[in-house]
């Protein structure tokens, strides 16, 4: 059986395109009580610049890779409690803007440049997929300044659902770069890694 959830959401700050972050939160909140437990996966192939629809179904949806309008996929849980989705851009434009909170995550966080590591205790601000993305792009922007002025949240592993309560610390470490556009970092919650993200320069 396959669904379809028109998502609603702003643009964030000046940008153009719908941003990483507004997009998880607007899938986990149309899919509500159906989000399954066990492992998550969002991979975004190409910028959204209207509404996406989020298509799910429990069989597979790799043919929609081909389709002009495909952004992106996704996949909750595991074995039979497995749920494939796809984001396609509709025809619907973003009309809404929302302020950008991403200086002040930034300004919270603590680098350590040796480590290759970037940190947030609880009470800092934005949520905790605000938190992990512009912490993430902190620490790129402190690391690989010669690489690129800009980056793109391209994926997210995770081992479970982000939980509704922040940890008390957050940290996320770079472990590698790949052909310099490509990179991959550690998302550990108070010291245990919880899964990775994956930042893209843009083409």
């Amino acid at each position: 059986m396959t669904r379809t959830y028109p998502l609603e959401l702003p643009f964030r700050g000046e940008r153009t395109y719908l941003h990483g972050t507004d997009l998880h939160q607007a899938i986990v909140a149309a899919l509500g009580a159906d989000l399954p437990a066990g492992p998550v996966s969002i991979t975004f192939h190409s910028l959204l610049k209207q509404l996406p629809d989020l298509v799910c179904s429990t069989d597979s949806l790799r043919h929609l890779r081909d389709d002009p309008t495909f952004r992106g996929e996704v996949r909750f849980g595991s074995g039979d409690a497995v749920l494939n989705a796809a984001l396609l851009e509709s025809t619907r434009p973003a009309t809404e803007r929302k302020i950008c909170n991403e200086n002040e995550v930034a300004a919270a966080a603590v680098v350590d440049e040796t480590a290759k590591s970037a940190t947030l205790e609880a009470d800092g601000p934005g949520n905790l997929i605000e938190r992990i993305v512009f912490l993430n792009k902190h620490l790129h922007l402190k690391l690989l300044p010669h690489l690129s002025p800009k980056w793109l949240f391209a994926r997210l592993e995770l081992s479970a659902p982000l939980p509704a309560e922040a940890p008390q610390q957050l940290s996320l470490v770079l472990k590698q770069v790949l052909g310099n556009r490509f990179t991959r970092s550690d998302i550990l919650f108070d010291g245990q890694r919880f899964g990775s993200i994956s930042f893209s320069t843009p083409q």
